[in-house]
């Protein structure tokens, strides 16, 4: 059995290459498990490329995958591809007890170039089809949904089963494991209704 992926592949910021802005045509691959696909060319050109390209996926539901990774490339005068960098997108960032079906999750990832380097942001949106049992989906009122309807609102206070992380001291903090890092993507909420 599997799930159906609407990803949207937004936009990107800050693109470089060896620390340089890039200049060249560029465009992205997803890839899920081994199955890829490949968005449109940005034509335009340039370090802040927007693609708007949607494209659908399917995902085992059995937890074998537990990344999509979005791999950005552009494109030299001569027909060649060269990476700019990738991102590696949590399955529990749009799936899972804080993101129900049919909600679409938008979502900006740090892109990393094969040396690890910083080299720019993506920015996507990912829906997980509604599995056909004809259920609407509807702009819920904020005075009705409580906190407690999501599970969590990161994947990593899903693990923890906490809604947010809790205080810790500088001292406890390079411990507990939470000194130095980056926060590398970030849901949001927003609702969708689908019209038939």
């Amino acid at each position: 059995m599997k799930h159906s992926l609407e990803i949207e592949l937004i936009s990107a910021e800050g693109l470089k290459v060896d620390r340089k802005p890039v200049k060249r045509k560029t465009f992205c691959i997803v890839r899920i498990d081994q199955k890829t696909k490949v968005c449109k060319l940005d034509e335009s050109g340039g370090s802040c490329p927007t693609w708007k390209d949607k494209i659908e996926m399917e995902m085992p539901i059995n937890g074998s995958v537990r990344f999509l990774s979005i791999e950005v490339l552009y494109r030299t005068s001569g027909g060649a591809d060269k990476n700019v960098g990738f991102a590696k997108i949590p399955v529990t960032d749009f799936m899972g007890g804080f993101a129900p079906q049919g909600h679409l999750n938008f979502l900006s990832y740090r892109l990393r170039d094969e040396y690890g380097d910083k080299s720019g942001i993506i920015n996507v949106s990912i829906m997980v089809k509604p599995d056909g049992n004809n259920i609407k989906y509807s702009t819920p009122s904020p005075l009705v949904v409580a906190t407690r309807d999501y599970a969590a609102c990161s994947s990593q206070a899903a693990v923890n089963g906490q809604m947010w992380r809790p205080k810790t001291s500088s001292s406890m903090a390079v411990g507990a494991g939470y000194g130095g890092r980056e926060v590398t993507g970030v849901p949001v909420w927003c609702t969708y209704q689908q019209s038939s």
